[in-house]
């Protein structure tokens, strides 16, 4: 009965995987498909692997995979750190300074919620006038607003668990306020500052709106890049399942080593 038990719940655990990561299985069956068997209908489950549309988009004079990853990496690392910072910073002003009015954080959080295509047309004329199109650091300071009213909220919620005696001891040894957040409250909040960094990472690799209307050749990221395959004489599906598989492997490489931040952090909240 146990054994039966067992093998159910793997079954069910690994149907579940299987049906929420349908949609990549089949981006990665597509790139590995030619374009004759991508174009068959019904789409065929059997056929033999090929790389070409791996080796197409390491050649196409269109798609500069190396340029297009550094753009991802360095604007998705930066403006995650940027993001923590500002949000630990104004988590700590805010729960421990009572700087700003209590509904403060909540007015930051439904900011969020506002779909984000509203501010497009606004950001574009206005980065525009700052000269920040097609820049790095344009679309690295719109990925730390858009992430900020996520970041804020959840830090600040992480650190009203921590005990207000902690902070008061410290002051008493002589620690200033910086030291005190610097030397206590940063460590007790390891895990929820990497797990903070990491859903902020992974929405600026993934994010493609602000990256497409602000970007023209030398910002763009691999998820625009990816797009520069739907042309005028057709949609090169293959190579964009290929350039789409490729955008995956490195926040899900990142996101595997370090999710057990994620878990302690949404768990415990703080490091015990």
């Amino acid at each position: 009965m146990k054994r039966k038990r067992t093998f159910l719940d793997w079954f069910v655990l690994l149907l579940i995987i299987l049906v929420f990561n349908l949609p990549l299985i089949n981006v990665v069956m597509t790139s590995l498909k030619d374009n004759a068997t991508i174009s068959q209908s019904p789409p065929t489950l059997v056929f033999l692997p090929k790389l070409k549309h791996y080796a197409d988009i390491f050649t196409s004079p269109t798609f500069l995979f190396s340029k297009f990853l550094v753009n991802s990496l360095l604007i998705a690392l930066l403006s995650s750190t940027i993001t923590v910072f500002i949000s630990l910073t104004a988590a700590y002003a805010i729960v421990r300074l009572r700087i700003g009015s209590p509904s403060l954080i909540a007015f930051i959080t439904n900011l969020r919620a506002v779909p984000l295509i509203i501010f497009a047309p606004s950001v574009y004329v206005l980065f525009k006038h700052l000269n920040l199109v097609d820049t790095r650091t344009g679309i690295i300071l719109i990925h730390i607003l858009v992430n900020v009213p996520i970041a804020l909220p959840l830090l600040a919620s992480f650190m009203q668990d921590i005990p207000k005696e902690i902070e008061e001891s410290a002051f008493l040894d002589g620690a200033t306020r910086i030291q005190t957040l610097i030397r206590i409250i940063v460590p007790m909040l390891s895990s929820s500052i990497t797990a903070v960094f990491i859903l902020s990472f992974i929405y600026s690799w993934n994010e493609f709106l602000f990256a497409l209307i602000l970007s023209i050749k030398k910002a763009t990221t691999l998820t625009v890049g990816a797009s520069l395959f739907i042309t005028a004489w057709g949609v090169q599906w293959g190579r964009i399942a290929a350039a789409t598989t490729l955008a995956v492997i490195p926040p899900f490489i990142f996101a595997f080593y370090i999710q057990k931040y994620l878990v302690e952090a949404f768990s415990g909240g703080m490091k015990e």
